[in-house]
Order: C-alpha cells, then structure tokens, then sequence
C-alpha cells in the first residue's frame, strides 16, 4: 500500500523539526557546561578534593608541552582556530560568517598560590581571548603557513578574481575579505579551568582566559542563543505539520 505523499510544507516542517532538534542538543550541551562554572566549588589544590568533585581552579598556564598556533606560530596549550569570510548574513547585511573553526588542547599546569594543578587534555571547551593575525582583501594571496593550512585542512578557497563592475562592488562591501583568528592559552597566562577531579589530575570541562564572570557571560549568551534559534526551529515546524 502506497503511503500518502507529503505536501512541500510537511516536508519543510519535518527538515525544521530535526534541525531544531538537533540545535537543541549541541546548544543544550553548552547550557549544561556554562552551569558547571555555576556549580563549580572553588579550590586551588587537589589533594584534599574527592575524586569526581567538580571545581573551579585559577591560576597561571605552566606549559607541559606546547601547541604551535598555525596563524601565528605562538607556542600555547589551548587554541581555537577560526577562519570568517566577509559575506552577506542572517540579515543581509554584510558581516563576517565562520567558514572553518578547529579546536586543540594539551596536557598543562596551572600555578595556584598553594599549589600546581594538573590539567588533562583535551579541554571540551574553549573561551578563549580571540586575536586577529591576518586579514586578506579579496583577490589577495595569504601568507604561506596560511594557505598551507588551508590546504592541509580542505578549507575552500574563494574565487580571487570577479569581472570589473562586480569586484569594484565586491572591494566597496569588503566582500570575500578573510579573517584569520587564534584563540590561544599560552604559558604565562591567567586561566580558569572547570572540570572533575580524576586520580589528581583536573579533567577540563571549561578552560578560560577571562574571569569566571567573563566566561559565564559569554558562554552563556552563546548557548542560550543556539536554543533560541533551535526551540523557534521546532515551533516552526510543529506549526507547519500541524497546518499542512
């Protein structure tokens, strides 16, 4: 028996509804990790935390060993790669939209006043001061560790060239600019580190250069952002296969 065949709105209701869903669940995961900062136990030593505790610790990055920052070859131990391209965005209006975002973390220090704190890897989460260490026009050629990366890492490059009158409007906008962003942890400086006790070590939730407000803050407007768009996704589809 053949089934019905679904209208064009049930079909986008559906592909709404699992999108919601599935926004739901990432940016629900990062809920519950901005929480932990909230629910976190301060401490600046391990040896007296039962193991599983979740605690906050601050202190200042002693590097184990180091990461190489592809962009700027600084050395760190938590790093946020970000490549944003200048486009038209969820508005129209021209903006700067991510195209490529990796993470990495390794094993660290952090030096309390009382003690140094172990840090596994890898870090779950990253929020980290955001630095700029290139910006390349349309039509330009990146520096070489750039474009290697972005070969290594299958990033598609855009076209360098457009006919006269659209690349005058294209240069005007800034369109096709990239953005080559770091977000780095490097040894020296101040970090905050949520996470669970684990045979003395600190297996990291959370790793931040800011203060724990700081971080709260902007893993908070982040996260609740994400389940906004997502809980509007379902509604949206809801009401299309309920009307379809």
């Amino acid at each position: 028996m053949a089934l019905p065949a679904l209208s064009a709105s049930a079909l986008f209701g559906l592909a709404a509804l699992v999108a919601g869903a599935v926004v739901c669940l990432v940016s629900g995961r990062h809920v519950w990790r901005t929480v932990s900062l909230v629910r976190a136990e301060a401490v600046d030593r391990l040896d007296s935390v039962t193991n599983g505790s979740l605690v906050r610790v601050s202190g200042t990055v002693r590097a184990v060993r180091t990461l190489t920052a592809p962009f700027s070859g600084a050395d760190c131990v938590a790093l946020r790669t970000v490549i944003e391209e200048r486009r038209f965005g969820a508005y129209l209006f021209p903006t700067y939209v991510t195209v490529h975002e990796s993470a990495r973390s390794t094993a660290f220090e952090v030096r309390t006043p009382h003690a140094t704190v172990s840090v596994a890897d890898p870090a779950r989460t990253v929020a980290l001061d955001a630095t700029t260490v290139e910006t390349v026009a349309l039509g330009d050629d990146p520096p070489e560790r750039i474009a290697r990366y972005e070969r290594d890492h299958g990033v598609s490059v855009p076209g360098r060239s457009l006919p006269g009158p659209l690349e005058a409007v294209a240069r005007a906008l800034s369109f096709g600019t990239r953005r080559y962003r770091e977000q780095r942890a490097s040894p020296g400086d101040d970090v905050t580190v949520v996470g669970r006790v684990d045979g003395g070590r600190l297996d990291p939730l959370v790793v931040s250069t800011a203060t724990p407000l700081r971080t709260l803050r902007r893993l908070s407007t982040t996260s609740l952002t994400g389940l906004l768009i997502g809980v509007v996704a379902l509604a949206l589809g809801a009401g299309l296969l309920v009307v379809a």
